[in-house]
């Protein structure tokens, strides 16, 4: 199995940057600097889990040589 490359930046290196943004809005909303309805901080909480999974998985997929790069 190969780990897609998007614009010269292998996948598993975008999901961590959502993954960075993603945090710092979960961290706004639960802090209350981003006024938005709490249906958003547990959507965005559900969605991190779901990409930690996906970037974590992929990370130790390489990291075993289980995957490679295209």
């Amino acid at each position: 199995m190969v780990v897609p490359i998007i614009f010269g930046i292998p996948l598993h290196i975008w999901l961590g940057m959502l993954l960075f943004l993603l945090v710092l809005f979960q961290v706004g909303t639960g802090s209350g600097l981003l006024k938005v309805p709490f249906v958003w901080h547990r959507r965005s909480g559900y969605t991190i889990l779901v990409i930690a999974l996906i970037h974590g998985s992929i990370g130790a997929g390489l990291w075993f040589r289980v995957l490679k790069f295209r």
